[in-house]
């Protein structure tokens, strides 16, 4: 069977021989202002990707600045919703993209958030589903990253599990997920959604083999992957931590 051109792009996210992907979001600022590891964007994408993350997740006006060769190693996703924490309500988002314009910009793939459990729930899974329908149009792949509010992961796990069925169902390629706690528990996440499900990075960390156990951890349980930011972005060494989630999500170093 021809490969389509979602498939093309879809391939392009996932390492060749470990059918996985370690993801890299740098929409934060848009949401949080310019954080320490992403506000001298220029210099911090040369060392970011440097680094060779499958993909970086970004608004458009960073994703112009990705210089040209970095396409050689690492995908483009160009998010497609945002809010900011100046209202109070950052994690309430509104379409501020297309995937029209995510193909002109030469993405791989789009992402869009969904928030559930608070009042502007449906608008958002309204937009997910219009981006899903224009992903279809245009054989583009589609990211969704799925937060429950008010919620700590570890005690309801399956609240992060009706999300990421939800997103699947309506038409998500890939599901972003926080990550619930213990590898029993994401693995009724996991089992839940027929999309491939990645672990969330979430807060930055003080200790970053807390966060490698908790990816050796998701793997083991059925995970497709990583999509961790400030977590690698605030690290000491940036290029060191990327290599460490490659020799977990792709080497399968999970003894």
């Amino acid at each position: 069977m021809e490969a389509t051109g979602r498939d093309r792009r879809l391939r392009r996210l996932w390492g060749s021989v470990s059918g996985r992907t370690v993801l890299m979001p740098i929409d934060q600022p848009v949401t949080m202002g310019p954080i320490a590891g992403l506000d001298a964007i220029d210099a911090q994408l040369t060392r970011l990707l440097a680094g060779a993350p499958n993909a970086i997740i970004g608004h458009r006006g960073v994703l112009r600045r990705v210089p040209a060769e970095a396409a050689r190693s690492t995908s483009v996703v160009m998010h497609l919703s945002a809010g900011t924490a100046l209202s109070g309500r950052g994690h309430v988002k509104k379409l501020t993209g297309d995937v029209v314009e995510a193909v002109q910009l030469g993405a791989d793939a789009v992402s869009v958030q969904v928030t559930f459990g608070v009042p502007e729930e449906t608008d958002m899974l309204h937009d997910l589903a219009q981006v899903a329908a224009g992903c279809s149009r245009w054989g583009m792949p589609l990211l969704a990253m799925v937060y429950v509010a008010g919620i700590d992961p570890a005690e309801a796990p399956e609240k992060i599990a009706h999300g990421a069925r939800a997103a699947a169902e309506l038409g998500s390629d890939i599901v972003k997920v926080p990550y619930t706690g213990s590898a029993d528990s994401f693995a009724t996440v996991v089992a839940g959604c027929f999309a491939p499900v990645v672990m969330a990075g979430g807060e930055p960390s003080d200790s970053w083999e807390d966060v490698l156990l908790d990816v050796k951890d998701a793997l083991s349980a059925g995970a497709a992957g990583v999509c961790i930011g400030r977590k690698v972005q605030q690290h000491s060494a940036p290029d060191e931590a990327l290599a460490d989630l490659h020799a977990l999500v792709h080497a399968n170093n999970l003894g």
